[in-house]
């Protein structure tokens, strides 16, 4: 495994690419880019020798099955923390549900009320409100949930699937060497959280193929996905 002159692993793909032209060059043997990774997260870019025995003539693999059967599965869902927002309405409707009556005394008092006028029923002005708060949580938690789960990305030797949907699916499958342009976009408030949008256009077609939403830490998924397209592309 080879570093930079720092001894850490190279900072982008690029810089370990030129790095591994020149070894070739130098050594005539055969060199790739590996992701590197610290944990679960990317740290950054590698070089590795190929090992001889699977090398033809051009220097090139010659057992496809081989290079891509080292791929592990990977899976990813949006980030959780792309629900923040929904914390405080949850929270809110969880009050209703549990603290209905303290929390009518309080609006009664704010707004300098006595009593409640004798054509509204307390108990059922309770309970409505309980009701109401409920619905609030199961829906609030019911949509995360369903975003969550009916939204994958799935990254494997044979290339990228895409699925959407619950009760009905929507899949679309990309193969590595289809791959034309890998889109990253992300607003500031997308930088801070370390989210974005990632986005996959094949050869031949005009239109982005998949587009995935809130995925997390998509400067490492790309970097991850551009390394796997220059493995495949080299077979």
């Amino acid at each position: 495994m080879i570093f930079n002159l720092d001894q850490q692993p190279f900072d982008n793909f690029d810089s370990a690419s030129k790095m591994r032209d020149v070894l070739i060059k130098e050594t005539e043997h055969r060199y790739q880019v590996e992701l590197f990774e610290a944990g679960n997260e990317a740290a950054g870019f590698v070089i590795k020798r190929t090992p001889q025995s699977s090398v033809n003539d051009t220097g090139y693999p010659t057992n496809t099955t081989e290079k891509t059967g080292t791929i592990s599965t990977k899976i990813y869902h949006p980030a959780l923390r792309t629900y923040l927002l929904y914390f405080p309405l949850a929270i809110l409707a969880l009050l209703l549900t549990l603290f209905a009556v303290e929390l009518w005394s309080v609006m009664l008092s704010i707004l300098d009320i006595k009593g409640l006028p004798v054509w509204i029923d307390a108990d059922l002005l309770i309970h409505s409100t309980q009701i109401i708060g409920t619905a609030g949580v199961s829906w609030i938690v019911s949509a995360v949930l369903i975003n969550y789960y009916s939204t994958v990305l799935v990254i494997d030797s044979h290339g990228l699937t895409f699925k959407q949907g619950i009760l009905t699916r929507d899949v679309t499958h990309i193969r590595f060497a289809e791959i034309r342009t890998v889109g990253l976009r992300q607003g500031l408030l997308d930088r801070l959280l370390n989210i974005g949008i990632l986005e996959f256009a094949a050869s031949g077609t005009d239109d982005v193929d998949i587009r995935f939403i809130n995925i997390a830490d998509p400067t490492g998924v790309k970097a991850e996905i551009a390394a796997l397209i220059e493995q495949q592309t080299q077979t």
